[in-house]
């Protein structure tokens, strides 16, 4: 990494917010604080993004691209918060044996992230890394939201959507009423 970062240098990059006086500034407001960190993304339809771009620049090689999916993916992206680089989440990730059930084997990301994220007696090396600490809560909520939601986009047959029929044919006829385009329904469960 080090060799990298000498052959390829870094450029400062200074980021000024500028205030538009005609904005509405209830809705418009510059950032006031300087200890909060966000998550922005861009996106269609206001979701976070399902995949995103992670590239990996192995010694000697070009970049290879992982998947947030992959349990290599926060040892690589907070090499600090995982010094060992013990692997993160995995899709395979089982239940201990004394929580484990006959429907639920595997570790969900969101329960893998409550695990990771409690506090607990004795010295956290993630709890004690405040910014750092803020980021990876950020980077972790958006990767948990866009799985869950690409999940349901691609299992609408199994949520059993036909039982919505109604509401989607009132909504068709509402949009053609008012001659709006409708987009693609996706039913969320009661437990989403």
């Amino acid at each position: 990494m080090h060799r990298l970062v000498q052959e390829h240098p870094t450029t400062s990059v200074k980021m000024v917010f500028l205030e538009d006086k005609n904005l509405d500034m209830r809705r418009y407001n510059a950032p006031t604080s300087c200890t909060e960190v966000a998550a922005i993304f861009v996106g269609d339809n206001g979701e976070p993004p399902a995949n995103r771009d992670i590239c990996v620049y192995p010694v000697g090689d070009t970049c290879q691209s992982i998947s947030p999916l992959n349990q290599c993916c926060d040892p690589m992206t907070y090499p600090l918060l995982f010094p060992r680089g013990e692997c993160s989440w995995n899709t395979g990730m089982e239940h201990v044996e004394e929580r484990r059930t006959a429907k639920r084997t595997r570790v969900t990301q969101l329960q893998y992230y409550a695990y990771r994220l409690s506090q607990r007696n004795g010295f956290s090396i993630l709890h004690n890394s405040v910014k750092l600490f803020q980021q990876y809560i950020v980077d972790a909520y958006v990767k948990t939201e866009g799985s869950r939601l690409h999940f349901l986009r691609q299992n609408q047959k199994d949520l059993r959507i036909e039982l919505y029929r109604g509401l989607l044919d009132a909504l068709e006829c509402r949009a053609h009423n008012e001659n709006i385009r409708t987009g693609k329904l996706i039913i969320l469960p009661s437990s989403f």
